[in-house]
């Protein structure tokens, strides 16, 4: 026995495994197939095997004749596969009877004329191996090629119509079966049709180039899922092996106690089957923990997330139990739920595990992203990508798929799909890769989207099962707020009735008392009391003017408030020294605070003051308003202006050592008709005025004023901000 007997061996067994794989994952038609045609390299790699061995003639035409069948069974099998797979374009959807009659009866013909005798195989030389044909080979010949280009080009046509991850599965298997094919056909049958069977062992390994090219596309693009099986084979073996030493520590132990054969027997059997699933439920939870394979039932995991979803209707509860269900049923190291917000149309985070938030989870931005899912209706995996790159139909279509996956590759997502209820998009649930860094199998994706649409339900029943909450406990908030703002409403009317009030009674009497001073002065020098006194008609006249000024001020104050109530005042915004403003301001104060005996003092500032783009004559309104009120509440004493610059702004400050103010007055300063009681003892004739224009002035140049006092005879402090 040499090399080629031990490498066709190390072929049985490496086929024999591959099937076993699959036929273990209770695949479908397609699988099964696929299976039927590996066992068939099996067989044909062990009959190859046995004719070297052979040590008669019999034996070695008995050989010969099952290796033909085998090779017809290779083309029988890959026939069928080649119409059923992949299952979306599979030939059972457009199914024709005739067709299976024709191939099933020309495969029976065939492997009738291998069996007779001396059709196919006349008889074999040993010694070097040879087998003499019948005029029965160039049947089997025409049949194997006939099936075997078909099924080529079968596969071949289903690739070109086929996209993403299906289209990389076919482009594998047609690369592996075609060089498999093409080395075997013509080491096995062209070559002894020839006459040469030198190299006929060499078939047989050939199937390698198969099984390399199928395994790459088991492990890379989850064909036909035969991943899944290989965790639940080392459970089953491991479960085995456990129970075979049981059983034979058992068997030693009834030596011992000088059993029967029988009973011993019985005894082993019955003691295997009771640990069986103990056994396998500990190795599989072991597996499942450490070795991280994710054994689940679909089924089994929809049932139970279901009896739970049905018994929640918070949000949040919602999103931790999906989130912690696919985890730990897909052994995974990171998940988020998105939540789209109706508002703005974005995905907002609701839970994220294993996520890192500061890169952005940008993929869900993509809009691109979006259409796709809620046109193919099924998840994205990262891994079909580059398919689907490979695949598009036009220049911009690649660039937006690259861009997708260079995003998810950022946030190492690895699948994603969306959250639809009604055909509206509510959410998006985005997966990281496995622990064990295995792909996402066929299971796994239709789990994933199984769960999507029973979450999605039970999100949007919690959503309006919320809203119907929030509208039953805030209908009575709302009553309550829309009393509250009746009530609101109502002292506001009562206080504007006041104001009006106020206003009529101030208006009234400061118009009132200016016109009768100038009428009772002009009526008396009209009646000539003052012809011989020049001087002391002077004295009048001084004060008519002075009667009119304040006639002229109140009016003023009236229209500035009334254009400032409208909209209507307007802004001339230059850029001028701040300094400037106050040093002339002081200057035209000056005379009215000498007469009283105040003194007014301009504190500079220490650093160059920036040019402020400001309105110059609304800014001295400000500052006469303020020091003229300073005036007011300072019988005597003095007045300090400082000016000083901050971070973003300057900083006015007006002093006074008057009468102070309490806190219930500098509450009310700013408003409307609104005196402090030290200004209605000293300067009764004050309508209250002033202050509130002045805050609306400093407002329109976004700037901020406000007044401070340690209490009533400890003097006040005005500061007013503006920006720079």
């Amino acid at each position: 026995m040499d090399f080629s007997f031990f490498l066709l061996l190390f072929i049985t067994a490496i086929a024999l495994l591959l099937a076993f794989f699959i036929l273990l994952r209770k695949t479908s038609i397609a699988g099964t197939w696929f299976a039927t045609i590996i066992v068939s390299v099996s067989l044909w790699s062990f009959t190859n095997a046995m004719c070297f061995i052979a040590t008669d003639i019999k034996d070695g035409i008995f050989w010969a004749k099952l290796s033909y069948l085998s090779a017809i069974l290779i083309a029988f099998s890959f026939f069928y596969f080649s119409l059923n797979f992949p299952e979306n374009i599979s030939y059972k959807k457009n199914k024709k009877p005739l067709l299976d009659y024709i191939i099933i009866a020309l495969f029976s013909l065939v492997s009738i004329i291998i069996i007779f005798p001396g059709v196919m195989v006349k008889t074999v030389l040993l010694d070097p191996w040879e087998i003499v044909n019948g005029t029965g080979l160039y049947f089997f010949a025409a049949y194997f090629f006939l099936l075997m280009s078909w099924s080529l080009y079968n596969l071949g046509r289903k690739y070109f119509i086929s996209e993403g991850n299906e289209r990389m599965q076919l482009k594998y298997l047609f690369l592996g079966c075609f060089f498999s094919i093409a080395f075997g056909a013509t080491f096995n049958l062209i070559l002894p049709l020839l006459g040469n069977y030198d190299f006929v062992w060499f078939g047989p390994p050939s199937t390698i180039i198969m099984i390399g090219f199928v395994s790459y596309s088991i492990l890379r693009h989850r064909l036909m899922d035969i991943t899944v099986a290989t965790g639940r084979v080392l459970t089953y073996a491991t479960t085995f092996i456990t129970l075979f030493t049981i059983g034979y520590l058992l068997s030693i132990a009834a030596e011992y106690l000088n059993l029967h054969e029988v009973y011993k027997i019985i005894f082993i059997v019955l003691v295997a089957t009771t640990l069986f699933n103990s056994i396998f439920n500990f190795f599989e939870k072991f597996a499942s923990r450490y070795l991280y394979y994710s054994f689940y039932s679909s089924k089994e995991v929809l049932n139970k997330l279901g009896e739970k979803l049905t018994r929640i209707m918070d949000v949040d509860e919602l999103s931790d139990l999906t989130t912690k269900t696919i985890m730990e049923t897909m052994k995974l190291d990171r998940t988020v739920i998105l939540l789209r917000n109706e508002k703005t149309g974005k995905f907002d985070i609701k839970r994220n595990f294993g996520f890192k938030e500061e890169n952005g989870i940008s993929l869900v931005k993509d809009s691109f992203l979006t259409e796709y899912l809620k046109k193919t209706q099924k998840p994205l995996v990262y891994d079909e990508l580059t398919a689907m790159i490979s695949d598009a139909k036009s220049e911009e279509e690649r660039k937006k798929i690259k861009n997708l996956r260079k995003n998810m590759q950022k946030i190492e997502a690895a699948l994603c799909n969306l959250l639809i209820s009604k055909d509206e998009v509510i959410g998006m649930i985005v997966l990281g890769e496995k622990i064990s860094k295995d792909p996402y199998t066929h299971q796994d994706v239709e789990l994933l989207d199984s769960l999507c649409k029973q979450i999605s339900i039970s999100l949007q029943n919690a959503k309006l099962y919320s809203e119907v909450q929030d509208f039953s406990e805030n209908l009575e908030k709302k009553v309550d707020e829309q009393v509250k703002e009746l009530k609101v409403a109502y002292k506001k009317l009562q206080r504007l009735d006041k104001i009006k009030t106020e206003f009529m009674s101030i208006v009234s009497h400061q118009l009132r008392t200016p016109l009768s001073i100038i009428k009772g002065h002009l009526s008396m020098i009209e009646e000539g009391v003052y012809d011989n006194n020049e001087e002391r008609r002077k004295e009048i006249l001084t004060n008519v003017y002075k009667a009119n000024e304040r006639l002229i001020t109140l009016v003023n104050d009236v229209l500035n408030i009334s254009r400032i109530q409208s909209g209507k005042v307007e802004i001339h915004k230059e850029e001028t020294s701040i300094e400037k403003i106050i040093e002339e301001t002081i200057e035209k104060m000056q005379k009215p605070a000498e007469d009283k005996g105040v003194k007014i003092t301009f504190s500079k500032p220490k650093e160059d003051i920036p040019l402020l783009n400001i309105d110059t004559n609304k800014i001295e309104n400000i500052l006469i308003n303020l020091i003229d009120n300073a005036l007011k509440y300072t019988p005597q004493g003095e007045i300090t202006i400082s000016l000083q610059k901050e971070e973003k702004d300057i900083k006015i400050e007006i002093k006074d050592t008057g009468d102070g103010m309490t806190k219930e007055e500098i509450e009310k300063l700013f408003e409307t008709f609104s005196r402090g009681e030290a200004g209605k003892k000293h300067w009764i004739q004050g309508s209250g005025l002033g202050l509130y224009i002045a805050k609306q002035f400093v407002e329109m140049h976004e700037g901020k004023i406000w007044a401070t006092s340690e209490g009533e005879g400890k003097g006040s402090q005005f500061y007013i901000t503006l920006p720079f």
